[in-house]
């Protein structure tokens, strides 16, 4: 996919997707890349504590960051 849209980073920032860059990716394939091992990490967390979770609220609190990640990432990734 090429990108269509320009975003500006500080230095800083663009010095650190630059490590994050594997040989031959676009900035844009690392980024996505970056936010699906992101939300990966989340959705996994988010599983192992599944019937833990009985008489405490923690059950709500995962509900809402699965919406908060839907709402910031889209319900696809």
């Amino acid at each position: 996919m090429s990108a269509t849209e320009q975003i500006r980073v500080s230095p800083e920032v663009k010095a650190a997707l630059e490590a994050e860059k594997e040989p031959g990716e676009s900035y844009n394939e690392t980024l996505e890349r970056l936010i699906e091992e992101r939300v990966a990490r989340r959705r996994k967390a988010i599983r192992e504590g599944a019937g833990l979770w009985e008489d405490t609220d923690a059950a709500e609190k995962a509900k809402q960051l699965r919406d908060e990640m839907n709402d910031e990432f889209g319900p696809d990734l």
